[in-house]
């Protein structure tokens, strides 16, 4: 370039020279071209030149502006190196040119794309910024350069645009980057820049922008490549210049990558002319290895090869330092003249040297002896030979059967991985890593991105057991059987499937077939490989009607097999099973005429019973109803009626935790599908069944129609509690009855002496007492008087014996220590033996009128007893006994004198013709205060 060219240089990179402002960047002054940042950042390894384009500041906008374009030409990077030496490392020409129109102050990184053209005369066109946005564009390769090596930066590049009214300002500056593949990350992370130039307003001419970092005195000093100057000289006499051969260029192959130990890379040198080559010359590279001569003698162009070895030194970018001319070599051209070889000097920047490839070189485990049990951890370490990455989750397979999952270590040259010793493992005397696993996009490598050999994993701990206890081995089997449809009445022709499911999976071979109970079969559908094995049937013309479908069997005929993965055979016994609510029908009835068809307002809801049959224990017991409702009309409320719950028994929903009593209970459907749970408080000594039946209804809210389901039922058992073993001895009680109930035959009052057994005991005693009880009036009956009550004690008594006075021994009761009912006084006296009696054999009626005033006697006793505990008013009739009797059983010891008692009452009424369900005595008893002996015995008249 000319003189006026350096001067250019000079201008536009001193402060207060710019020709113009842009619009929208109020930071970018006249005098920002004052920050040079020099040297670049310690370690950093690249550079790229930019250039952006701005409306000018106070000046119209072009009314063309839509159409405008600038064009960009000749946009070069040069350096100058601490040697001395400048180079270029960034050239339109070679890489062209990216950007977009970003927001013009740079507050986000929004921005759109440019328009680019590139002209026959190889400059770059692109279209104008438009309001508030610029062009921003730059060399698509970023150039690079060794660590410590920049001693200065120049940037130039040619600029014009396409309309003469167009006001446009443009600046070039630069970046240094981290290296020349590091991302933008955030101001001054990855890039930092190195400074700008003044604004240059563009016309339709081409114009020079230049950026540099040097100053005027250091640019005239030492001006970079074409912007030298020299002042011209007439030459006196004509000579031919003479040509010395000269290394002009340095090319690798590959030119980028990372190569390792065992990779050979091609150098070539480049002449200005060809060139002779004698003995060996070789190249010193930055590695500590060299590249050896290998042909192009006579040539322009000479070849080098050099392996990488594993003593090399790992370097970012692989550089040629010299050219080495053992004894004997030479490159001369065809005169003779030795060539300049200092052009071979050359970095190539994305050439990378890592010789190490990275490798386990060890594998340990702790703890590293021992007998390793259920539970316990075991931590295993890989180490490498150098750093590594692990990107996913890794994992090491163990001899044992189990797996060492990934932990820690990414970054470090040991990874941890650990693994824990579960039941299910196989016994060995010394566990191993059998492999590394890489599932799922896991990795394991180098800084470099190489993968690391793994074959060092592989290792055996010598003296680290594990010893898992042994589990006996699980054996497929049927845990559930279901139909669908689960209730209704299915006719000829409709289809049935029945699931079977298994507690793992099983494979089927042939054609397994279930037998039902109507008389038709189910063959096998699917499920194969599953837990659920699915069957179907259709009901047939000559089906047996039945009112709940039931299968009774699983038949393997022809080879069928069903066995899990170990070819063990199933336990089939659980297939049987009965659908109650699930009715085939298969006669029919004489034709009717059709009628018209008509919409329900509402359809029966769908109601589903887990069992039909349940157990519950009393005293607070609970289970679940396994009750479900569902229909096919989301626009019908929906509710469960259930009747025929006792007393003792309440049903608690969780929906809201709500409880539910009494004979007659209405739930909604949300009720009954948050799960129902029954709860008995039932505190008797016997085993009372109560049968519930449920009743789904399904309500329109346009008409008010109801449909029902069929109504289903479960029954609810209480068992038996078990007995304790507590005794007490025996006592006596002396009684004085009243004269007895008025009949055909009358007798006078008689005195009784009954030895009655110890009350049960609890874990609290009371002392002996004394109860003072009014009897009411005996009944009257002029046939047989029923003992309605008086002393349930006496209620046995034989009524073969006459005598006035008896002395009875009974048995001591067994006892209860976890009930409490106030039921033991009198009761106890129950099991007398009826072969003694008060009352002579040869007079019924007045069997029948003093054993009314005995059972009246007994009732009012048991009545005040109950009071007593409940709260009730003592009753007050005429008549008077006093009974003299150790302390009544209290809290949970009476509930056994209760349990006692009535079986002895019902043993008395079983020789009558009135017969009394004994649980229903106990239901009617244990539902506590209230009761009246009205609600227990009602005997009919005859």
């Amino acid at each position: 370039m000319s003189t006026s060219a350096l001067n250019d240089a000079i201008s536009q990179n001193t402060p207060g020279n710019s020709q113009g402002l842009p619009v929208g960047l109020s930071w970018d002054t006249d005098t920002s071209s004052t920050t040079k940042v020099m040297p670049p950042p310690s370690g950093w390894s690249a550079l790229s030149a930019w250039a952006q384009v701005y409306q000018e500041a106070g000046a119209p906008v072009s009314p063309n502006n839509a159409s405008d374009t600038v064009q960009v030409q000749g946009f070069t990077t040069y350096l100058l190196l601490t040697n001395g030496s400048w180079v270029e490392v960034q050239n339109q020409a070679q890489s062209g040119i990216a950007g977009g129109h970003y927001v013009a102050d740079f507050s986000t990184d929004a921005h759109t794309a440019l328009t680019e053209q590139t002209l026959s005369d190889g400059s770059v066109s692109m279209d104008a910024p438009p309001a508030g946005y610029n062009d921003h564009f730059w060399p698509t390769a970023r150039g690079t350069f060794a660590p410590g090596t920049v001693a200065g930066v120049f940037i130039e590049a040619n600029m014009r645009t396409n309309d003469p009214s167009a006001n446009l300002v443009a600046q070039i500056g630069a970046d240094w980057w981290q290296s020349a593949t590091a991302q933008y990350a955030g101001l001054n992370v990855n890039n930092h820049a190195v400074g700008l130039n003044d604004w240059t307003k563009l016309t339709t001419q081409w114009q020079p922008v230049y950026y540099t970092t040097l100053s005027a005195a250091q640019l005239t000093a030492d001006p970079p490549p074409g912007l030298a100057s020299t002042t011209p000289t007439t030459p006196t006499t004509p000579t031919t210049p003479t040509v010395s051969p000269a290394v002009t260029q340095a090319s690798a192959s590959p030119g980028t990558g990372i190569e390792h130990a065992g990779n050979t890379i091609t150098l070539t040198l480049g002449f200005n002319e060809a060139v002779n080559v004698t003995g060996t010359p070789t190249l010193k590279l930055n590695d500590g290895g060299t590249a050896t001569y290998v042909s192009g003698s006579g040539t322009s162009s000479l070849t080098f090869h050099t392996t990488v070895a594993s003593t090399d030194t790992n370097t970012s970018a692989l550089a040629i330092t010299a050219v080495n001319l053992p004894t004997g070599a030479s490159i001369r051209d065809a005169s003779g003249v030795a060539a300049n070889l200092a052009g071979a000097v050359k970095t190539f920047s994305g050439l990378q040297i890592d010789p190490v490839l990275p490798a386990v070189t060890q594998a340990t485990a702790s703890p590293g002896t021992g007998i390793e049990l259920p539970g316990n951890t075991i931590a295993l370490t890989l180490g490498f030979n150098e750093a590594v990455t692990v990107t996913g989750t890794p994992t090491l397979s163990l001899n044992d059967g189990d797996t060492a999952t990934y932990v820690g270590g990414s970054g470090t040259s040991a990874l941890t991985f650990r693994t824990t010793v579960a039941s299910t493992d196989t016994s060995t005397s010394a566990l191993a890593i059998t492999g590394v696993n890489l599932a799922n996009g896991a990795s394991i490598h180098d800084a470099s991105g190489v993968a690391a050999n793994l074959a060092g994993a592989v290792k055996t701990f010598s003296g680290l057991q594990i010893d898992p206890p042994v589990v006996p081995p699980v054996l497929p089997a049927v845990t559930q059987a279901t139909a669908s449809p689960g209730t209704g009445t299915e006719v000829v022709g409709n289809t049935i499937t029945l699931a079977l499911g298994f507690n793992e999976a099983v494979t089927v071979t042939g054609t397994p077939t279930l037998s039902l109970n109507d008389g038709g079969t189910a063959s096998y559908v699917s499920g194969s490989g599953t837990g659920t094995l699915t069957f179907r049937t259709t009901v047939a013309s000559t089906d047996t009607n039945t009112s709940a479908l039931a299968i009774t069997g699983v038949n393997l005929a022809n080879g069928a097999s069903i066995h899990d993965a170990s070819g063990a055979a199933a336990n089939l016994a659980g297939a049987v099973k009965t659908f109650s609510g699930l009715q085939v029908a298969t006669s029919t009835s004489s034709p009717t005429s059709p009628s018209a068809p008509s919409t329900p307002s509402s359809i029966a809801p769908v109601l589903t019973v887990a069992d039909s049959t349940l157990s519950v224990t009393g005293r607070g017991g609970t289970v679940g109803l396994g009750v479900n409702v569902t229909t096919t009309d989301p626009n019908d409320a929906v509710t469960v009626n259930i009747t025929g719950l006792p007393k003792y028994e309440t049903i608690t929903d969780k929906l809201d935790g709500k409880t539910f009593g009494g004979n007659n209970v209405t739930l909604t459907a949300a009720e009954v599908d948050s799960g129902l749970v029954l709860q008995s408080n039932y505190r008797g000594g016997a085993h009372p069944v109560a049968t519930l039946t449920l009743t789904a209804a399904g309500k329109d809210p346009s008409t008010g129609a109801v449909t029902t389901s069929a109504s289903q039922t479960i029954t609810v058992t209480d068992p038996r509690p078990a007995t304790a073993t507590t005794t007490t001895s025996p006592h006596t009680t002396t009684v004085t009855d009243p004269a007895p109930a008025t009949g055909t035959t009358t007798t006078s009052p008689h005195t009784t002496t009954v030895t009655n057994p110890a009350p049960a005991t609890d874990t609290t005693t009371a002392s002996p007492q004394t109860i003072s009880l009014t009897d009411p009036a005996p009944a009257t009956d002029t046939t047989t008087a029923f003992p309605a009550g008086k002393g349930f004690g006496w209620l046995s008594q034989d009524q073969a014996a006459s005598t006035v006075a008896t002395t009875v021994t009974n048995p001591a009761p067994e006892t209860d220590t976890t009930m409490a009912f106030p039921g033991g006084k009198g009761f106890a006296w129950l099991n007398q033996d009826q072969a003694v009696s008060s009352v002579a054999t040869t007079e019924p009626q007045a069997i029948a009128a003093t054993m009314g005033s005995l059972a009246n006697h007994g009732f009012a006793l048991l009545q005040q007893q109950l009071d007593g505990v409940t709260g009730a008013a003592p009753i007050s009739v005429p008549q008077t006994s006093f009974v003299t009797d150790s302390a009544p059983a209290t809290g949970k010891a009476m509930a056994s004198l209760a349990s006692q008692s009535f079986a002895l009452l019902n043993q008395y009424m079983a020789g009558n013709t009135g017969r009394v369900d004994p649980g229903q005595i106990v239901a009617a008893v244990s539902q506590g205060a209230g009761w009246g002996q009205d609600s227990i015995l009602t005997r009919p008249q005859h």
